[in-house]
């Protein structure tokens, strides 16, 4: 059970942004320096460093130097390696090619560590409310960056957060909740997705963490923890994660519900899907026997769903038709599995579009995939020459 923030917090937390306040324009190191000192209202030391984690993802600090430290350090590196003239003498003259102060060059060496940036004004709407929330939310997020499992079940107004799942490219599994379901935790992933009967659009993602892969969990990590503050939009939701926390090979059960603290929920925009909207302008170019239907009605199988990006339809036979999805992060287990549902839902004309660098695992791809490679576009040619050939 995470230690929550709560408006008990609220009177330290006030002391914290008024010191934030205060070193506005100093040193990041002298802020720290004095955080190691008491504040004015007592402050629990580990909810101290998760709220000071937060401001400083807020404050932005800035560097500030009269030249760039790098070109700083690489002439006065490079001076350095063909004379043997003395130190002071050395930053003299790098000093003056640059028309600065000697002590402006020395200043400007190390500018761009941590340590000695600037503090930078908070946000006008930081408040210790909002820090509270913020805080709760980035408990929950380091909490799913330590996942190998996530289970969320959510309902109404669900689709728009499955969409993110979906454009965020995350390794995952979409299934209905069974009806009547109840929230009794049997084992880190067992909790049942909803509590009672799920409404129609009731839904049940089953995700892979961070830590079951071997690559890109970093990355990763993020795009799965961009969940966290949409989930609370849906009008319910339940999250289970399997953690691991450092204890041996043991896996501990985490449980997000909706009412738990994490704020209201934040309205989701559409992410940019520039290669969505690229490729489906291109193939409308070099296809024009075939139309183009953006985001078709998912496909059941069993009880999952799989949602394609595309569906591509021959104008002159609506039987010549095929999906074509666009995997983000990928396995071989995920890609050989997502085509077996699509096979047992009778569909076989399948073209999955994948990026190799977003591998997360050993393995090759499966042998009977449908496979178009891409970097930075899909090539709507390319496309047309696998589906014109069945």
């Amino acid at each position: 059970m995470p230690h929550y923030f709560t408006p008990r917090d609220e009177p330290w937390l006030r002391s914290l942004l008024d010191e934030y306040a205060r070193f506005v324009g100093r040193k990041r190191s002298e802020l720290q320096e004095r955080l190691r000192e008491p504040l004015p209202s007592r402050a629990p030391k580990a909810k101290l460093q998760v709220a000071s984690h937060v401001l400083d993802t807020l404050c932005r600090e800035r560097t500030r130097s009269a030249v760039p430290p790098k070109e700083a350090r690489a002439a006065l590196f490079r001076q350095a390696s063909v004379t043997r003239a003395p130190r002071l003498a050395v930053i003299g003259r790098v000093a003056e090619s640059f028309g600065v102060t000697p002590a402006e060059l020395e200043n400007a060496l190390f500018a761009d560590l941590r340590g000695e940036r600037r503090i930078a004004e908070l946000p006008k709407s930081v408040s210790p409310a909002r820090l509270v929330t913020d805080a709760n939310v980035a408990i929950v997020t380091s909490l799913v960056k330590r996942a190998t499992n996530v289970r969320i079940a959510l309902w109404g107004n669900s689709h728009a957060l499955v969409r993110h799942a979906h454009h965020m490219g995350l390794i995952c599994r979409l299934s209905k909740p069974s009806s009547g379901a109840h929230s009794s935790l049997q084992g880190p992933l067992e909790s049942s997705a909803i509590s009672g009967e799920g409404p129609p659009d009731g839904v049940v993602l089953d995700v892979s963490g961070p830590f079951a892969l071997f690559r890109h969990t970093e990355v990763y990590g993020r795009a799965l923890a961009s969940l966290v503050p949409r989930m609370a939009w849906c009008d319910g939701y339940e999250l289970t994660a399997a953690c691991s926390l450092g204890r041996a090979d043991q896996l501990s059960t985490f449980v997000l519900r909706s009412g738990d603290p994490i704020g209201g929920g934040r309205e989701l925009a559409r992410r940019d899907a520039r290669l969505e909207e690229r490729f489906e302008r291109d193939f409308q170019r070099a296809a024009p026997d075939w139309r183009v239907i953006r985001e078709p009605h998912p496909v059941a199988s069993g009880d999952t769903l799989i949602f394609p990006d595309f569906e591509l339809v021959h104008r002159g036979d609506a039987n010549r038709r095929w999906l074509l999805e666009i995997v983000g992060f990928w396995t071989q287990k995920y890609l050989a599995d997502k085509l077996e549902r699509l096979r047992a839902a009778g569909i076989e004309r399948v073209l999955l579009c994948i990026d190799p660098k977003r591998h997360c695992a050993e393995g090759a791809l499966p042998p009977d995939a449908r496979v178009l490679r891409y970097k930075t576009k899909i090539d709507a040619g390319a496309v047309l020459a696998v589906i014109s050939g069945y």
